[in-house]
This record gives structure tokens, C-alpha cells and sequence, in this order.
């Protein structure tokens, strides 16, 4: 019997610290401090790769930054992942409905758990690790590798979370 109350309340424990967690992340999404800090650091550990190769550092763009945001929300809440989205649109596709020039443009997208066991990212649950989750599943990727250290200026990253603590993450790297 006594095993069944430890059993009983380690899964009420469990249920009411996931959901305190998911709570916490969604306030923080709505208010996008964690959104704006995930963006900035994946922006800085892309750099790092860039530089540590011989490469320039990319700039961060308003503009990309928008149209990056812009496709994580639409992934989120339209309930795909793909490059193109639910109207058929490319990357290149919504920078020209945006009216944003480029000559060269390329997208990186990715979704993470905010949890305490991804796989071959351990616990997510921190700015820090999340972005360098991100960004390491990009860097081992070799297309969205070569984005990263492609011949790109500018770089824009938009972060948005679904209700269930999922991350959604997109680079768009250009050149104007």
C-alpha cells in the first residue's frame, strides 16, 4: 500500500512540475524575453562556427529576423515543418511578399523540446542549451551546414514555442 502512495504521489509530483514548466514557457513566449534570447545566441554560436573557420561574422537583420519569426509562428500555428509553407511559399518566396530584396538567401528551420532528456542534447530546459542544441543539429547537418558558412551578409532568427514546450527555430541568411 505504501508503494502505491509513493507511486501515486511521485506522478502527481511529476504531473504538476511538467505543467508549472510548460506554463512557465508559454508566459515567457508571450512576453518573447526567452524568444529574443534564444535568437541572439544562436546568432552568436552561428558566428563562432563562421569565425572559427576564417569566415566573416553575420550582421543581424531586422528585416530577416522578422521574416524568420514570421515562419516559426506560421510553423506553430499551422502545424507544419518544412521549408515550404502551408500555402506553398519558399523562403524566397515570402522574402519577395515581404517586399525584402536578397540576391542570395538560404533558410535553416529545426524544432527542440524544451524538456530534461532530448536525445543527444540531454537537458534543454536553458536558453544556453537549447540554442546549443539548435545549433549543433544544424552544424552536424551538411546542407544546413553549408548555409551556416555559406556566402551569406546578413542573418535573421525568429523563435516560437507551441503549447506543448516544442521550440520552432529558423535562420534566413542573405545577401542583399
Amino acid at each position: 500500500m505504501k508503494t502505491k502512495f509513493r507511486l501515486f504521489g511521485l506522478l502527481l509530483f511529476t504531473l504538476v512540475v511538467l505543467n508549472c514548466a510548460k506554463e512557465d514557457v508559454s508566459a515567457l513566449d508571450e512576453n518573447s524575453s526567452l524568444n529574443e534570447q534564444l535568437a541572439t545566441l544562436i546568432l552568436q554560436k552561428t558566428n563562432k562556427i563562421r569565425t572559427d573557420q576564417g569566415l566573416t561574422a553575420l550582421i543581424q537583420n531586422d528585416e530577416m529576423d522578422a521574416l524568420a519569426k514570421f515562419h516559426s509562428d506560421n510553423m506553430v500555428k499551422e502545424g507544419f515543418f518544412d521549408h515550404t509553407d502551408h500555402e506553398g511559399n519558399s523562403p524566397s518566396d515570402r522574402a519577395d511578399n515581404a517586399g525584402y530584396g536578397w540576391s542570395q538567401i538560404a533558410e535553416n528551420i529545426v524544432y527542440v523540446p524544451w524538456f530534461e532528456n532530448v536525445s543527444g542534447c540531454g537537458d534543454t530546459r536553458s536558453a544556453e542549451a537549447l540554442s546549443a542544441c539548435m545549433v549543433e543539429g544544424w552544424r552536424n547537418s551538411p546542407g544546413h551546414y553549408a548555409n551556416m558558412i555559406g556566402d551569406y551578409v546578413q542573418l535573421g532568427v525568429g523563435v516560437s514555442f507551441t503549447q506543448d514546450s516544442i521550440a520552432y527555430a529558423t535562420q534566413v541568411f542573405r545577401t542583399p
